[in-house]
């Protein structure tokens, strides 16, 4: 039986593999827009027609479900599809609000490896955001755009595809969406990245750069980042180098317990960095308006009655209790160390 097995696998490899296609045969989706109205899919793809890269082309079809418009696209392009290096998914509030069918496509294809980026764009933008960079393509620009985010200033949060399933079926946690934008910068079209975006039914709930940072605090999902905090009638910043939230649901409060690495990046108040109780100072004014940032947030989602941070989830996993989001008391500990003043000398 093992020399038959053996055999029938030489017989394989000699053969080639019965699905094989050409490089050059093939159309690589590497961004994708959906749309949703009319009851049907608009569906913008780039694609790379060409192994190395020199031809990016961007098709848009109109259907009645995804897998009808990527035929479509492999019809236009006179290729077969080939979906397993997509970089980035973008969502608009409609396709967001009314269909999740789309989700479907991306879990039976057997190629897609779905750990694309997603994100949401508004109306005005979405005919132009995947044709901005026509050489490099608006697509690899945006994944390099969020990773390099998170690297350095943590002021938005990327979210995969298999993230945006994970929270659309898990109980006490909402998807929450980077928000992608076209500005103008010397008469010349860029894309940019601004803060965050949730839904809550009708409802578009926008997150700042400040209100994406305290996330990203709060859920561990912070590399770096600089906070700007005011001081009598002057600022300082700090850098954060790590940081570390805890959570605890007792006597039915939930319980943040933050500690946050950080050295000074400047300083025009009136302290002296030479001095420890100044630091110290320092340290205590810096917890207050981190905390003031992170309750600020919370009561966001509050308000809308949305949990994008997860603290309703945590309960249920926990105490097996449903809990809205409203109705849960949080307590904040901060505990903000200045490990470092740099080269800054008062």
């Amino acid at each position: 039986m093992k020399k038959i097995l053996i055999l029938f696998g030489i017989i394989l490899l000699l053969s080639g593999c019965y699905d094989y296609v050409e490089i050059n045969d093939l159309v690589i989706i590497s961004g994708m827009l959906i749309d949703y109205k009319d009851d049907k899919y608009e569906i913008t793809s780039q694609v790379i027609e060409n192994e190395d890269k020199t031809r990016i082309k961007t098709y848009t079809t109109t259907c009645y479900s995804t897998d009808e418009c990527i035929y479509e696209i492999s019809n236009l392009s006179n290729k077969d599809i080939f979906i397993s290096h997509m970089k980035v998914l973008i969502l608009t509030e409609s396709a967001i609000k009314n269909s999740d069918n789309f989700i479907d496509y991306f879990l039976r294809d057997t190629k897609s490896k779905m750990n694309f980026y997603v994100y949401y764009v508004e109306d005005k933008y979405k005919k132009d955001i995947l044709n901005i960079y026509e050489d490099e393509g608006s697509s690899f620009y945006l994944k390099d755009l969020i990773e390099f985010n998170n690297k350095i200033f943590s002021s938005s949060t990327p979210i995969s595809f298999l993230d945006l399933v994970y929270k659309k079926t898990e109980f006490g946690i909402e998807p929450i969406y980077p928000n992608i934008q076209i500005i103008n910068n010397n008469d010349k079209k860029n894309i940019y990245l601004n803060g965050l975006v949730a839904f809550n039914k009708n409802k578009k709930i926008l997150l700042d750069d400040n209100n994406s940072i305290s996330l990203n605090i709060i859920t561990n999902k912070l590399n770096k980042t600089i906070i700007t905090i005011p001081c009598e009638n002057d600022y300082f910043s700090l850098i954060v180098n790590n940081s570390k939230t805890k959570y605890n649901w007792k006597d039915n409060n939930f319980i943040f317990d933050i500690s946050l690495s950080t050295k000074i990046n400047s300083c025009n108040c009136k302290y002296d960095l030479n001095n420890p109780k100044d630091i110290d100072k320092l340290s205590r004014i810096a917890n207050e308006h981190i905390k003031k940032d992170i309750s600020n947030l919370i009561n966001i989602s509050k308000d809308n009655n949305i949990d994008f941070i997860g603290i309703t989830s945590y309960i249920y996993k926990h105490s097996r209790n449903k809990y809205e989001i409203k109705d849960i008391n949080t307590i904040i500990n901060i505990n903000t160390k200045i490990n470092s003043i740099g080269e800054i000398r008062k």
